[in-house]
């Protein structure tokens, strides 16, 4: 299927690695042209690299999202660039402690809510002004299934995906009188940097809550992200698609 995103440029935060990198590659592979956001400014140095090996057209920005000055000039950086911003993912995000809430303090939210929600915020509203003043663009957001069901000891994080999923949910209302289609995606439990930590244990652990009887990987989750941005997604928006192996079932 041709998905009619050749030329088409997009801002991908969190590009550097796991779901953000590998949604950047296979636009990569429909001809987009590529603006990569990431705090690491090492890590997206390379993930530019590798892109331009492949023949893409990219470039960097080195963004701290929970700053809106910084997304502000990201915005203003593929502006200057390429001309124009039709794609927005927002793909940046953290995990946190996997501890009860009764036993986290304020101090250790903060840094969830600053990237995993505010950013998302500050990245939407930075690149808004210029798809409304085009009547045209397509913004996809990281949530997560724990967004839709909250579990045990990731409360926040949680409440974060949550925030996503409704802040998505409102700017589809506000957005689409100007043909700004806003969508989310919610993955299950994936294997990404931010997965890391888990052993051979919880990962087998983990799979007898999938129907499909394994984790995601990064090639799971952005053929949904990339039709999204397509306009054989024309008629979808205020979505959070589940993307799970089965585990939410909605």
């Amino acid at each position: 299927m041709d998905l009619g995103l050749k030329d088409k440029v997009a801002i991908i935060t969190g590009g550097a690695s796991g779901i953000g990198f590998c949604t950047a590659a296979l636009m990569r592979d429909e001809g987009v042209r590529l603006l990569l956001a990431d705090r690491d400014a090492d890590s997206l140095a390379g993930a530019v690299a590798r892109l331009r090996e492949g023949g893409g057209e990219a470039d960097a920005a080195v963004v701290d999202v929970s700053k809106f000055e910084d997304c502000r000039t990201m915005v203003d950086s593929a502006l200057e660039r390429y001309g124009t911003v039709d794609i927005l993912v927002n793909s940046a995000g953290i995990g946190g402690d996997m501890q009860f809430f009764a036993e986290s303090e304020p101090e250790q939210w903060e840094g969830l809510l600053a990237i995993n929600l505010v950013g998302v915020m500050n990245c939407c509203r930075a690149v808004t002004d210029h798809m409304i003043s085009r009547g045209t663009g397509k913004i996809v957001s990281l949530a997560s299934e724990a967004g839709k069901a909250n579990e045990k000891r990731m409360v926040v994080y949680g409440a974060t995906k949550g925030g996503v999923i409704s802040l998505t949910r409102g700017l589809a209302a506000e957005l689409g009188r100007h043909s700004i289609n806003v969508n989310a995606v919610c993955p299950g439990v994936t294997h990404t940097p931010m997965t890391s930590y888990l052993s051979e244990e919880l990962v087998a652990a983990s799979e007898r809550f999938y129907p499909l009887g394994r984790l995601g990987n990064p090639e799971d989750i952005a053929p949904m992200i990339t039709f999204l941005c397509s306009e054989r997604a024309s008629w979808i928006t205020g979505q959070a698609i589940s993307i799970s192996g089965g585990f939410g079932r909605a």
